[in-house]
């Protein structure tokens, strides 16, 4: 048995590349965070005469792709044939774009890793995490910024490795708020879609570039506000949210991509306002008060 705990992932902005039919060269370039709220998976193996993967989200029975090809993957890197249960225990709700499927794909390959490949590195575990979001259409960039940690620029794509990260400084005291709920458009549409692929990648080229060129928080979340507004990806109670929280003074916020979502960076103190306000347009549970997490992915003990 071995454990794994990947922080959730928040990104603001971002620029699609997929040129290339190399997952591991896949990937965006654009900026966000990590949050303490995240995924912790414990992986136990058992012998069996078939490969056989049984996934659990909070103690339900799920249809896991991205986790599953993560973990069928490395059992035929290695030769291996076992039954493999995947308990992943959660903070954060799949589908809202909290990062929730790279947290599951990540945290399962570093501990399906250790007990694997002992010596596997982070850095190739993650990989595996990479090329699964990408190749089900899940994800370009959560993992590699799960695996980093931190608030990031990514200004070249790929998996961790490949590609590149720099770090936007900020205040450790600093706390998050997040709402998000279902309801944007499929991110495998917008993702795949040659319409919204073109208009997207618009909105982000010169917004990615002002955020490395201008590290900060305060940056980043305007580029964040300008992508959602230029991308036509805002939705009304998004909006909606955003004016009320600009109103009570709680101005560094954006929508989370590529959700019907919300973050916002606030004082402790400022984190009550936040929650009674984003109450407001979603449900209570649809709320969650947490950090930024500086480390990525690791294995637990």
């Amino acid at each position: 048995m071995a454990r794994a705990f990947a922080p959730g992932h928040i990104t603001g902005l971002f620029r699609i590349h997929d040129s290339t039919k190399e997952p591991l060269y896949t990937g965006s370039t654009g900026a966000g965070f990590s949050v303490l709220a995240g995924t912790l998976t414990t992986v136990s193996l058992l012998e069996s005469k078939s490969l056989d993967i049984v996934v659990e989200y909070n103690k339900k029975l799920i249809d896991a792709p991205v986790t599953t090809m993560v973990a069928r993957t490395l059992a035929e890197k290695y030769d291996q044939i076992f039954r493999a249960r995947i308990e992943h225990e959660s903070s954060i709700p799949i589908g809202v774009g909290f990062g929730a499927s790279g947290a599951g794909a990540l945290s399962t390959a570093l501990a399906l890793g250790r007990l694997l490949d002992p010596k596997m590195s982070r850095s190739s575990a993650a990989g595996f995490a990479h090329c699964a979001e990408v190749v089900n259409h899940t994800g370009l960039g959560d993992v590699i910024g799960q695996f980093k940690g931190g608030v990031e620029v990514r200004t070249h794509p790929g998996a961790p490795g490949i590609g590149r990260i720099v770090s936007i400084p900020y205040d450790d005291q600093i706390r998050v708020v997040l709402a998000g709920g279902q309801g944007l458009r499929a991110k495998k549409a917008a993702l795949t879609d040659a319409a919204w692929h073109d208009k997207i990648n618009r909105a982000a080229d010169k917004l990615v570039e002002s955020v490395a060129g201008h590290r900060s928080i305060s940056t980043f979340v305007d580029c964040s506000r300008r992508f959602a507004e230029a991308a036509g990806l805002a939705t009304d109670r998004v909006t909606s949210g955003l004016n009320m929280l600009d109103s009570a003074g709680l101005g560094l916020s954006a929508q989370v991509m590529l959700g019907d979502s919300v973050f916002c960076f606030c004082t402790e103190e400022g984190t009550g306002s936040a929650v009674d306000i984003l109450s407001k347009l979603w449900e209570p549970h649809e709320v969650i008060v947490t950090s930024i997490s500086a480390k990525g992915g690791q294995v637990i003990g």
